[in-house]
C-alpha cells in the first residue's frame, strides 16, 4: 500500500496525432497558425527540438509509447488490422508499471491499439475519437477528484485525435496564392527510391494551399482543446504537483518532397515529432505544501537528438521507478534536470512495415533503407531538407556503411525481440 501521504507528482501525458513541429507558433510555424496554448506549455517546460518518433504511423508509434519499446518489440509493426492484431496485453507496459508503482492510471481519447485499455493496466479508460469528449471525460476524472483526498498520484493519458482529420480537406478547394515554404521541391525524380517515388503527387500550388489551410485549422482546434483540458486541470487543483508531458505520435508531410500526408518513408517531416515536458508550476496556486522532486528548468529548448521510446522511460523515473530491462529509451531526467543536453540517442532508428522501410539517423547524417533495396542518404547538416540523396556518392560511402552496419545491428536486434514480426 502507498504511504496516505504519497507526495509524488502526477504525471499528465498528453498527445495529439499527425503534428509537426513547425506547426507550433512559438517554434517557427511554416502553417500561419497561432498555438497560444501550446506556446505557454514551450514558455513554462524544456523542449526537445530534435525528437524523432519509432514509426511514423499510428499504432506502431502509439505501441511505442504505451510500451517503451520498438513496434516490432511490442508486436504492432503495422496499423491495427492493417495487418497488426491488437496491442498483446502481455506486453508490460507503462499503465501495469505505474499501478503497480502505486499509481492511480487513466486513459481517455483515441487509442487505436486494440482490445481493452483497462488490460493494460489502466483502471480508468474510455477509447474516444470525439475531442471535445475526450477533455470532458479527463476533466470530469480531475472533478471527481477535487474535493477528495486521495492516497494515490495519478497517471493519466489523454489522447487527441487532432490533426489528424487532415485527411478530410475538401481537394476541390484552392487557395490562390499559396506558394509551399519547403526548400526540397526541385529535388530531382530519379534521387527517389521507388516507394517513395510512388507517393509524390503533382498537385497545383493551390490546391496544396487547400491542405495547408485545413491543416492549420485542425492544429488550431486541437491548441483550443488543449486549452481547455489544462485550464481544468489548473481549476482542478493539480497544476502544482503534476507534470505535463505533451507529444504527438508522429508528423505530416505537407507537400514536403511534393508528397502529402505519411507513408512509406522516413523523412523529417514525419519522423520529427514535437516533445515538451512542463514541470509542475506553482505559481498557479502559491507555495506547494508537499515536497516534490526538483522542478527542473523551464523555457529551455534543447537540440540533442532524442526519441519517443525515451518516454516511458522518463515517465517512470519521474515516479521514482527503474526502467525495465527490455526498454531501448533513456529517462530524459537528466535533460530536464540541466544536467546534460547532448543526444540521448547518437542514433535514432524508425520502422515502416508493408512494405519494410528502416531508418539510422544521426544529427549529421541520415540513412534510409527500402524493402526493395533502395536507399537514401542525406548529409543532415549541409542539407537539413533532404534535397539531395547521396545514398550512390563514393564520397559518402564510409558514412553509409557505418550507419548501414548500425541499422544491420538494430534489426537483428528487432528480430531476436519481436513479438511478431511481419
Amino acid at each position: 500500500m502507498p504511504d496516505m501521504k504519497d507526495a509524488r507528482p502526477n504525471i499528465l501525458l498528453l498527445l495529439t496525432d499527425q503534428q509537426r513541429v513547425d506547426t507550433i507558433s512559438a517554434l517557427g510555424s511554416q502553417f500561419g497558425v497561432e498555438t497560444p496554448n501550446i506556446d505557454a506549455l514551450v514558455r513554462e517546460g524544456v523542449t526537445f527540438m530534435d525528437c524523432h518518433c519509432t514509426a511514423p504511423i499510428c499504432s506502431p508509434s502509439r505501441s511505442t509509447l504505451m510500451t517503451g519499446r520498438y513496434p516490432t518489440e511490442a508486436g504492432m509493426p503495422g496499423n491495427l488490422y492493417s495487418p497488426a492484431p491488437p496491442l498483446d496485453p502481455s506486453n508490460v507496459g507503462i499503465g501495469k508499471l505505474m499501478r503497480a508503482a502505486g499509481y492511480e492510471t487513466a486513459y481517455h481519447g483515441k487509442w487505436h491499439l486494440g482490445g481493452s485499455i483497462q488490460a493494460h493496466g489502466f483502471d480508468t479508460a474510455e477509447e474516444c475519437s470525439h475531442d471535445a469528449t475526450t477533455r470532458e471525460l479527463a476533466a470530469r476524472f480531475w472533478r471527481d477528484r477535487d474535493w477528495i483526498e486521495h492516497e494515490r498520484p495519478f497517471f493519466h493519458v489523454v489522447s487527441f485525435l487532432d490533426p489528424h482529420d487532415l485527411y478530410f480537406y475538401d481537394p476541390a478547394e484552392r487557395v490562390e496564392g499559396f506558394q509551399r515554404p519547403w526548400k526540397n521541391l526541385e529535388r530531382p525524380a530519379d534521387s527517389y527510391p521507388a516507394i517513395p517515388a510512388s507517393k509524390r503527387v503533382d498537385w497545383p500550388e493551390e490546391r496544396w494551399g487547400a491542405y495547408h489551410r485545413f491543416y492549420a485549422e485542425r492544429v488550431a482546434k486541437v491548441d483550443r482543446d488543449i486549452g481547455i483540458l489544462l485550464d481544468e486541470l489548473r481549476c482542478s487543483g493539480f497544476f502544482s504537483n503534476t507534470w505535463i508531458i505533451f507529444a504527438a505520435d508522429h508528423g505530416d508531410m505537407a507537400g514536403e518532397q511534393n508528397i502529402p500526408f505519411k507513408g512509406s518513408f522516413m523523412y523529417d517531416g514525419v519522423t520529427r515529432v514535437p516533445l515538451v515536458v512542463v514541470p509542475p508550476r506553482t505559481r498557479f496556486l502559491g507555495d506547494v505544501t508537499r515536497k516534490l522532486q526538483e522542478a527542473g528548468q523551464r523555457g529551455i529548448q534543447l537540440n540533442g537528438q532524442c526519441s519517443l521510446i525515451d518516454i516511458v522511460p522518463t515517465i517512470l523515473d519521474l515516479a521514482g521507478q527503474p526502467t525495465e530491462p527490455e526498454m531501448s529509451g533513456a529517462s530524459l531526467l537528466p535533460w530536464l534536470m540541466g544536467e546534460r543536453s547532448d543526444s540521448t540517442h547518437e542514433i535514432a532508428f524508425a520502422e515502416w512495415h508493408g512494405p519494410r522501410v528502416f531508418m539510422a539517423r544521426r544529427q549529421d547524417w541520415k540513412y534510409v533503407r527500402y524493402a526493395d533495396g533502395g536507399e537514401e542518404l542525406f548529409c543532415l547538416q549541409e542539407d537539413p531538407h533532404e534535397s539531395v540523396n547521396r545514398a550512390d556518392d563514393p564520397a559518402a560511402a564510409a558514412v553509409k556503411a557505418e550507419l548501414s552496419a548500425a541499422l544491420d545491428g538494430h534489426i537483428a536486434q528487432l528480430e531476436r525481440n519481436a513479438v511478431q514480426l511481419f
